[in-house]
């Protein structure tokens, strides 16, 4: 997929990119931006290029107004991707060259990144507060909550805000609590598409492993729990991940049927994490970010208990009609950048 613009500096073109592009760029991109973004890139190479390879784009400038080449200035990015054949898509990572700013590009790339969704119904995102209008001209007028980032310690959960629960995890007096590996992958998307309505079980399963793996390799800082019910373990009440990302870990997602369920998976969580940094430190400050809607008061119940703050706002939007969800299950959305 290719568009231009004529301007001084060349003609502007959206492409498709690969799979290590899309890591280096969106990932370090993103750090540029202070977004906080997965630790190296790995999530994106390893997880989100797979959702939809044709997916990402790079906006380019030709440095040479009649041919196009890898050595044309990068200028922009943004994620247009599609979930199988559910007809839902989702926009994340649009962002543009501070220097190339106010000239319409980015706008022309949203739009052009659109037409790769031209036949999904409804299209969502995650639109920071100052944009909101400017997605609404562009057709996103069906909103579903704002999300808080609520930011705290790990360690303050484990040793003072929970710590007779934190014990008991330690002695597995917690039943059903499990490795997400362990988890049945269908109860894990059906549990998802109950409270998000988003239907991705290939992307279910691979962010599953992507997590699960830091059981058998703690180095890696993700790690993912779930609460399975004792009477039928394929049952799944709840599962949450985190990762660690460039100054906290990230939260993402936490979906819960009781907000007792979604604090054993939080104080689970950290204590997976202070763990591994103490066997191998990574200089990591050992906070958790965490955006939950705040229209889930059990969930805002959690986060004000545990003194985490509100620090980051954004609005969960669509175009199209929205997805009917049950958003008391959600304490933790997956990810800003695909929903």
């Amino acid at each position: 997929m290719t568009t231009t613009k004529d301007a001084a500096e060349g003609h502007f073109y959206l492409e498709s990119c690969s799979q290590e592009k899309a890591a280096h760029y969106f990932h370090s991109w993103s750090v540029s931006e202070h977004w906080n973004p997965g630790s190296g890139g790995h999530d994106i190479r390893q997880v989100f290029h797979k959702i939809d390879p044709k997916g990402f784009f790079l906006g380019r400038i030709a440095l040479k107004t009649d041919s196009k080449s890898s050595d044309d200035k990068v200028i922009s990015i943004i994620s247009a991707i599609r979930f199988g054949d559910s007809k839902l898509g989702w926009i994340g990572y649009y962002l543009v060259d501070p220097a190339y700013r106010g000239h319409g590009y980015g706008l022309e790339g949203f739009h052009k990144a659109l037409d790769h969704l031209q036949d999904c119904t409804s299209i969502g995102l995650d639109g920071v507060m100052a944009q909101v209008e400017n997605y609404k001209k562009s057709g996103f007028t069906t909103i579903h909550w704002q999300n808080e980032r609520r930011h705290g310690s790990a360690v303050d959960v484990i040793e003072s805000k929970e710590p007779a629960l934190a014990q008991a995890i330690r002695e597995n007096k917690v039943p059903g609590l499990v490795n997400i590996s362990d988890a049945p992958v269908e109860s894990l998307s059906a549990l998802e598409e109950r409270f998000t309505a988003l239907q991705r079980p290939d992307f279910v399963r691979d962010w599953a492993q992507f997590h699960g793996a830091g059981r058998d390799e703690p180095q890696l800082g993700r790690f993912g729990v779930a609460v399975v019910s004792t009477s039928d373990p394929r049952n799944v009440l709840g599962y949450g991940c985190v990762r660690r990302a460039e100054t906290s870990y990230r939260v993402g997602p936490l979906y819960a049927t009781s907000g007792e369920v979604a604090k054993q998976i939080l104080v689970k969580l950290a204590m997976a994490v202070v763990d591994a940094d103490r066997q191998t430190p990574h200089g990591v400050p050992l906070m958790f970010d965490i955006d939950m809607p705040n229209t889930n008061s059990e969930a805002v119940k959690i986060m004000n208990a545990f003194g985490w703050k509100s620090t980051f706002p954004s609005l969960r939007m669509w175009r199209g009609p929205g997805p009917k969800v049950d958003v008391n299950g959600v304490y933790g959305i997956c990810t800003l950048e695909i929903g």
